[in-house]
C-alpha cells in the first residue's frame, strides 16, 4: 500500500510530526517534501494558512516507495476571468493605499497570472525589504482563490523588484555557498519573506550538495544550509 500522505500544521516541524505520529514512525523512515510553509497571515490579521508537507514512507533499504496514487484530474483555469479580475482586485487595492497607477499589464503562463504595475511610487508599493509588494500579491491571491475557476497563482512586480531581488539573493547564497564549504558548518541567512526562502530552497535544491530547512517563527524566520549528508 502506498504511504505518501499530506500533512499540515502551525509550522512546518508540526506538519512534519504530525505525519510521523500518523504513520508511526521515525523522521529517518521518511521523504519530507515542503509544499507551503504557511503564514500567519496579512499584518497577523487574516488569511492564515497552515504548513504543509507530504510525507512518503520508505522501504527498508531507504528506497523511496513507487507511488501507485492515480493523478488527479487537472483542474482547470479560466485564465481570462483570472487576469480580469486580479487586475481589477490590483487597482482597486493599490488606488486604497493613495498610490497611483500609471498602468497595468497583465499576462499569464501555465499555472501563474504574471502582473506588472507601473507607478511613480514604486518604493512605496515595494515597501521595506518587499513587504508592501508581497502584502498585495497575497491579498489578490486570496480574492482570486474564492472562486476555483480563477484560482490560479499570482505574481506582482513592479521596477522589475522581483528579478532585482533574485540577483541579490544569489549573491548572499554564493558567499553562503563559499562560507559552508569552507568551515563545514551551517550558514544561517537573515530573516526573510517565504517567497525568498522558497527561492534560496528550490535554488540549492537545484545546484544539489547541500542541505537547507527553515527555523524560527513569524518575521523571525530564516533558511539554514548545509553540506548534505554525501559530501560530509
Amino acid at each position: 500500500m502506498q504511504k505518501e500522505l499530506e500533512f499540515s500544521g502551525k509550522n512546518i516541524n508540526d506538519a512534519i510530526e504530525k505525519g510521523l505520529q500518523e504513520l508511526n514512525c521515525s523522521k529517518e523512515d521518511v521523504e519530507i517534501k515542503i509544499l507551503d510553509e504557511g503564514t500567519k497571515g496579512l499584518f497577523g490579521l487574516m488569511g492564515s494558512k497552515p504548513a504543509r508537507v507530504i510525507l512518503t514512507l520508505k522501504d527498508k533499504n531507504g528506497i523511496k516507495k513507487e507511488n501507485t496514487k492515480k493523478e488527479e484530474p487537472k483542474r482547470e483555469i479560466d485564465f481570462d476571468l483570472a487576469c480580469k479580475n486580479a487586475k481589477e482586485y490590483v487597482s482597486k487595492t493599490v488606488s486604497m493605499m493613495n498610490i497611483k497607477i500609471d498602468d497595468i499589464k497583465v499576462n499569464h503562463d501555465e499555472d501563474t497570472v504574471n502582473i506588472e504595475v507601473s507607478t511613480d511610487s514604486g518604493s512605496l508599493l515595494i515597501g521595506r525589504s518587499g513587504q508592501s509588494l508581497n502584502a498585495l500579491e497575497y491579498v489578490v491571491q486570496l480574492m482570486l482563490n474564492t472562486n476555483p475557476s480563477t484560482r490560479a497563482k499570482v505574481t506582482i512586480d513592479t521596477e522589475n523588484y522581483r528579478q532585482k531581488q533574485q540577483e541579490r539573493l544569489k549573491a548572499i547564497i554564493n558567499k553562503a555557498i563559499e562560507y559552508v564549504k569552507r568551515t563545514k558548518k551551517i550558514y544561517r541567512f537573515d530573516p526573510m519573506s517565504a517567497k525568498d526562502r522558497k527561492f534560496i530552497h528550490q535554488y540549492f535544491k537545484e545546484i544539489g550538495g547541500f542541505d537547507t530547512f527553515s527555523e524560527g517563527e513569524g518575521a523571525m524566520r530564516k533558511v539554514g544550509v548545509k553540506l548534505s549528508i554525501d559530501k560530509n
